[in-house]
């Protein structure tokens, strides 16, 4: 074991101080980036390993001082390669842009507050800025973690980097979570990919979470280092999908991009609409424990959202069934009826499928589904993301018209094109008591999230009619895939 790291108490707020914590924060991130036994556990929950804090504590002081009263640890380790140089990852890490693209469901909002450094002589290392971040679960029981830290940049060796990040907020204010030395080691190896380890180190107030997500989060399956290196490898295997010209040949690769970029701007819309992140303004319509979350917000920009006021509805519910089985029933064409209340006769025929892989059992696929639906000018068609790794997978579709179809297989730019997504999230969880959801017990967490277009022009002309019809819609799904998941279990 190393011998113990001298760290610093509390980081200071002050330009002069980041320097000093940041060096420390790298040197930390680096030790425990490539030691093993006895810091790593197996993970078995949902892949990579887990820290284990008594030999953690004794080799490490910790940076961000004494843990606040009520607040908890998860610290978790995952390595993957990807299809990209270490230096290149580097440039992304720093801008907030890219960043915030390559892990579109994970990051709600981000953004760069100051550039106190842009590396030594033409180099990257030694780059220094202050940033934050809104950092999500699709769920509306699980409050969005909300960061303000220093990102760091340091080249170790030819081809080896470590980003660091460090929470600059004291936990003690209101801020429910921060972030102790977390980040990436970014390794070289052949043909130009690299050896990514991600180290997620947080600590958070779990009073704050659902008592259904509370193991979930703790195991660190959707807060940790693997939702971040599963994420960044769906990102890249889009890009090589795109460009692949094996993978769905008698499809251009103009068209697979634009159809990459559409499906990318729903699930970012989509994880605005269920997190409440992006700096939009919503505003309540009903909230109470047990029922659908309604929020409403005014769209009048005209370009990339339909005029009038979105309606968003989510709820959370606790299945008993394996995600990943009830995930494979719900792709079920013949079952598609019971649960999607909406789409379910225009989405019957796959016109177009993007599968993200060669190998047949990546379940990774961006879809245009149809049948002959038509309004006065268009065909009404589906545009629907499928995903899914071991922590958790994602149903996410929105209706689009021929018209945006056609831009799409000419590769034509659609980020004007509106889009009103709705969804299915499905991660493992587990039952809190009660009938229904045996406290302790096994199952999944199944997010449901609807968002529907109100042509007035102002919150106030909702009707009870509307509300009562988006309520209306969350339960027959919520029956739906119970019955689903009840007819498997006979």
């Amino acid at each position: 074991m190393e011998a113990q790291v001298q760290m610093g108490i509390n980081i200071p707020i002050q330009r002069n101080g980041y320097l000093g914590q940041t060096s420390r924060a790298v040197e930390e991130l680096l030790k425990i980036g490539l030691v093993d036994s006895p810091l790593w556990n197996r993970n078995v929950e949902g892949g990579g390993e887990t820290l284990h804090f008594e030999e953690y504590g004794k080799a490490f002081l910790p940076c961000l001082g004494r843990k606040p009263r009520g607040f908890v640890s998860d610290a978790t380790r995952a390595s993957s390669v990807v299809p990209m140089s270490s230096s290149t990852l580097v440039e992304a890490l720093l801008d907030a842009n890219q960043w915030r693209e390559m892990f579109t469901s994970v990051i709600g909002s981000c953004s760069t507050i100051e550039v106190i450094s842009n590396g030594n002589e033409g180099s990257r290392d030694g780059a220094l800025q202050l940033m934050n971040a809104e950092i999500q679960l699709i769920s509306p029981l699980v409050p969005v973690r909300v960061f303000k830290f220093i990102r760091s940049a340091k080249q170790q060796a030819e081809g080896l980097w470590v980003v660091a990040d460090l929470s600059v907020d004291d936990g003690l204010e209101g801020n429910l979570t921060r972030r102790c030395p977390s980040g990436c080691i970014l390794r070289d190896i052949p043909n130009g990919f690299s050896m990514v380890t991600w180290i997620e180190h947080v600590e958070y107030k779990e009073q704050s979470v659902s008592h259904h997500y509370r193991q979930l989060i703790r195991s660190g399956v959707r807060f940790g280092a693997q939702r971040w290196i599963g994420a960044l490898l769906r990102h890249y295997e889009g890009l090589s999908a795109a460009t692949s010209p094996t993978l769905h040949p008698d499809l251009y690769e103009d068209m697979k991009i634009s159809l990459n970029r559409l499906a990318r701007r729903m699930i970012g819309i989509f994880c605005a609409g269920v997190c409440l992140t992006g700096g939009q303004k919503w505003e309540s319509v009903v909230d109470a424990p047990g029922r659908p979350r309604i929020m409403a917000r005014k769209c009048i920009s005209g370009f990339g959202e339909a005029f009038g006021i979105v309606m968003s509805a989510t709820y959370s519910v606790w299945i008993p069934a394996n995600y990943q089985h009830l995930y494979g029933l719900l792709l079920t064409k013949d079952l598609r009826s019971l649960w999607d209340v909406i789409y379910h006769r225009i989405a019957t025929e796959n016109m177009i499928d993007f599968p993200m892989s060669e190998d047949e059992s990546n379940p990774n696929c961006i879809s245009i589904l149809h049948s002959n639906t038509y309004t006065k000018d268009n065909q009404i068609m589906v545009l629907q993301e499928t995903t899914s790794d071991m922590t958790g997978s994602l149903i996410v579709y929105a209706t689009v018209v021929s018209q945006t179809v056609s831009m799409v297989i000419r590769g034509e730019d659609t980020s004007s094109v509106a889009l009103l997504p709705s969804e299915l999230s499905i991660v493992p969880g587990y039952g809190e008591g009660g009938a229904g959801a045996p406290s302790g017990k096994r199952g999944s967490m199944v997010t449901i999230g609807y968002q529907i277009l109100h042509q007035g022009i102002a919150s106030s002309d909702l009707t009870l009619e509307a509300i009562k019809s988006i309520n209306d819609m969350v339960t027959r799904t919520v029956l739906g895939i119970k019955e689903i998941a009840r007819a498997a279990r006979q």
